[in-house]
């Protein structure tokens, strides 16, 4: 989907209860593996959206910075905290693919079915680990290999999901441990049903 696109969906990004659905599943299953404290935890949220995952995460976590490239979704993340008067949430427009992260600032990076949108996964998968503190987590979920049909527009789709073998290795590689690759749902659609992977590892 290309960023135009993204802009024009923002607004209606909501409406559709697989994404609320798939959000909800994704934190729980975070909190259900990570069994410590959360509550001092900085996270960042990249690929936030209209910010689904961040506001399940705002009241078990410090602080949220949502990072998104699109300004549409980011205009509409930013209405949401204004009017529910949110203060631990903050949101930044960011291309991963042209910037950095600032290293070694976050305690928790989550990102949602964003990264088969992403060209380099290996370095995505770089930058977020490095954006973490020691001991800190990286959680990805996204889509596992699919035949192309997952979206109805493949403009700006860089992947037909992903090979989990592979995604433990880039984790391996960059440091993480205790990692933890499996189905964390299915998303049924008329045309078929597509496998949703998690990813959690916590950094060296």
């Amino acid at each position: 989907m290309s960023l135009d696109r993204f802009n024009q969906l923002a607004k209606k990004w909501d409406s559709k209860p697989e994404r609320v659905e798939g959000a909800l599943c994704f934190v729980d299953e975070i909190f259900k593996t990570i069994k410590e404290d959360t509550s001092n935890f900085n996270t960042l949220d990249y690929g936030c959206g209209s910010g689904l995952v961040s506001f399940a995460l705002m009241e078990q976590v410090k602080t949220v910075t949502g990072m998104d490239f699109s300004t549409g979704m980011i205009d509409i993340y930013n209405q949401k905290i204004q009017s529910l008067e949110f203060n631990n949430i903050s949101s930044l427009l960011h291309d991963i693919n042209n910037q950095e992260l600032d290293f070694n600032t976050y305690d928790l990076a989550v990102t949602n079915m964003t990264m088969h949108h992403i060209k380099d996964t290996n370095i995505f998968i770089k930058k977020l680990s490095s954006s973490l503190k020691p001991n800190g987590y990286l959680c990805i979920a996204d889509l596992e290999i699919e035949d192309g049909t997952f979206h109805s527009c493949n403009d700006g789709v860089e992947h037909f999901g992903f090979n989990i073998n592979n995604i433990e290795k880039s984790y391996k590689d960059n440091n993480l441990k205790n990692i933890i690759v499996k189905q964390l749902q299915v998303i049924n659609k008329p045309n078929n049903n597509f496998s949703v992977f998690i990813a959690i590892g916590q950094k060296i």
